[in-house]
């Protein structure tokens, strides 16, 4: 896709939102958008302005929220529930923040809060929750050498329940299938996250991945399903939507800070990642304590290789994974990924709309 069609793809996709679908209300200013299945929709504001690029947001560079707009709805042979117990076709905010079961360690991002851009690696953390096991989500904030005006990235670890720099939930899907034992489920059409009026294209840098915790028979009880648990060897999902795009600044970002070459659209492939595990702290009185952004190596970077990825502007559903027929638990994030190349300050001041559905429905074969 080339630039000139990447933004009449861009002015189009903003009409269909103004034409039908889910109010969303930012302010005082309105948006549609359209729920297929399953969809959970998120509104971010990220405010700010800049003149430099730099790799995350540097100083006083956050990501905040005015107002969010949370639907969920199912399609035949799926349900849906925040507590495994009352089941939908559709669930709110309110479902995933006031009725979510027990102890279950929800967050939303709202007004009150800023969110800022983390990382993370494909790496189970079982410390997430008491109730489900996570992932382990690092903030990071740039540091620039006083001397030399290096930068180096400060990191701390975060806590699901502590903050509300992302998003995070469990969610728990019913699947009603006779003659089966699993059934494979695809993302829908419309999953991804796409920006607002106020575009910095800030999407092209977010991020979902799925914690799979267990199933069970829709005969167990409440508190079987609710305790299902994912260990170190469990499964997890990574998606990457808007894999071929980047704005300008962000291929500057690529090239000076990463060494990655990438063009503005069409690239064959996501842009190579290395997402941060680890936390450490850049003090200038000690020589060699700073970690610069490309550093790399084993005990504070690792390669994160998404599992599933679509193109900006995809209107195919795509391949989920197989789930045994019954209940499946899970636990969803949604983040702005701080070491993506299209992070950086001049992104910000735009919006980002998370988009989630499921479906059992395969995608249709195109026609000649």
């Amino acid at each position: 896709m080339d630039e000139y069609s990447l933004i009449k793809k861009k002015k189009e996709d903003e009409e269909k939102r103004k034409k039908k679908g889910l109010l969303f209300v930012i302010g005082d200013r309105i948006k549609h958008g359209r729920l297929l299945f399953l969809l959970v929709a998120f509104i971010l504001t990220l405010i700010g302005l800049s003149t430099s690029t730099y790799a995350w947001f540097t100083s006083n560079y956050t990501v905040s929220v005015q107002e969010i707009d949370v639907n969920v709805s199912s399609g035949s042979g799926i349900q849906i529930s925040t507590n495994a117990d009352t089941w939908k076709s559709m669930i709110t905010i309110s479902d995933i923040m006031q009725h979510a079961y027990q102890d279950a360690v929800n967050q939303v991002p709202t007004s009150e809060n800023e969110v800022s851009p983390v990382s993370t690696v494909k790496t189970i953390y079982e410390g997430a929750t008491t109730k489900s096991a996570g992932l382990y989500m690092v903030k990071g904030t740039i540091v620039s050498d006083e001397n030399d005006g290096t930068n180096y990235l400060n990191s701390v670890a975060e806590q699901d329940g502590s903050n509300n720099d992302y998003v995070a939930f469990d969610l728990f899907l019913k699947i009603d299938f006779k003659g089966a034992a699993t059934k494979k489920v695809y993302l829908t059409t419309g999953t991804g996250i796409t920006g607002g009026d106020t575009d910095t294209n800030i999407e092209y840098a977010g991020r979902m991945a799925f914690v799979i915790q267990g199933s069970a028979e829709s005969t167990d009880s409440l508190s079987t399903i609710r305790n299902l648990k994912a260990t170190t060897s469990g499964t997890v999902k990574f998606f990457e939507p808007n894999y071929d795009v980047h704005t300008d600044n962000g291929i500057v970002n690529g090239r000076d800070v990463y060494g990655i070459t990438r063009q503005p659209s069409g690239n064959p492939g996501p842009a190579t990642m290395y997402g941060v595990k680890g936390t450490f702290t850049y003090d200038p009185a000690v020589t060699g304590s700073g970690t610069p952004l490309n550093d790399q190596t084993g005990s504070k970077f690792a390669l994160v290789q998404p599992d599933i990825v679509t193109a900006y502007g995809s209107e195919q559903s795509v391949e989920f994974m197989d789930l045994p027929v019954g209940i499946t638990k899970m636990r969803v994030y949604m983040w702005i990924e701080g070491q993506d190349i299209d992070c950086e300050n001049t992104a910000s001041g735009g919006e980002v709309h998370f988009n989630l559905g499921f479906t059992l429905d395969a995608p249709s074969t195109p026609t000649a």
